[in-house]
């Protein structure tokens, strides 16, 4: 079974600690996931969108980065220009570390 991470999460939550869309380490999200996080949700839970709150490229600069319940993990009713919306989940799959 491949279990894949959400990079979006880290990169709404680890700014500064695992890096950005400009650039980051593979032991700064390491050390984000054990030491800040706790965990961190799987894809299905916050798609790759390439954006991080420093980027200044294309729609990025029209939605908010910032490290929130919504923007870990999060579920949408049906798309927004049909009604529906989005709501953050406090409880979700999740996969954290013991050690690096």
């Amino acid at each position: 079974i491949d279990i894949n991470l959400s990079v979006q999460h880290i990169l709404n939550c680890g700014f500064g600690i695992a890096g950005s869309c400009h650039g980051g380490s593979h032991t700064g999200v390491y050390d984000f996931i054990k030491n800040h996080a706790k965990s961190v949700p799987f894809d299905t839970c916050q798609g790759y969108e390439a954006c991080s709150r420093d980027s200044t490229d294309g729609f990025c600069t029209n939605r908010n980065w910032e490290c929130s319940t919504a923007n870990t993990c999060r579920t949408c009713s049906t798309f927004e220009a049909s009604g529906g919306f989005c709501k953050g989940l406090d409880h979700y799959p999740n996969v954290t570390i013991a050690e690096y």
